[in-house]
């Protein structure tokens, strides 16, 4: 009865018509998604911009930060500030490293979202029990009712 509905029988003209309409435009606009896709599938590749794996690069910073507590092979012409640098900024190349410093500043700035994601989820703990001791308190009463 549902199927039957769907496709129309026992339905009056213009439901009909809507299903038609809206059956035909769905796979028009998916033939023209696809038939873009495949035209341009080539001129909006990027190529090179990513050469390493960023989970790759976090754990290598990571491990080397973990492992080196001072410059390794430290020359007259690397550059050094009055402070001293932390462990993850020793990966940096112009503190002997092998990394570039913009892979050092991804990895600081990831964690630096990974901190405040964190910090964030502490609030949501209270308000998904609430809402869920809202949602079963609504089964509770529609059973009972």
């Amino acid at each position: 009865l549902f199927l039957g509905e769907a496709i129309g029988i026992g339905m009056g003209g213009s439901d009909l018509k809507f299903v038609l309409i809206t059956g035909i435009m769905i796979f028009l606009f998916t033939s023209v998604v696809l038939c873009l896709h495949a035209c341009f599938y080539n001129y909006y590749k990027l190529v090179g911009t990513q050469k390493n794996n960023p989970y790759k690069i976090v754990y290598n910073v990571l491990k080397y930060a973990l492992y080196h507590k001072s410059p390794e092979n430290r020359s007259a012409l690397t550059y050094w500030e009055n402070e001293i640098p932390s462990r993850v900024d020793l990966g940096k190349s112009k503190y002997g490293g092998p990394f570039s410093e913009e892979n050092v500043e991804n990895v600081k700035t990831f964690w630096r979202i990974v901190a405040v994601i964190l910090s964030t989820f502490g609030f949501y703990i209270p308000y998904y029990h609430l809402i869920t001791a809202d949602v079963v308190n609504t089964f509770e009463g529609a059973k009972t009712g």
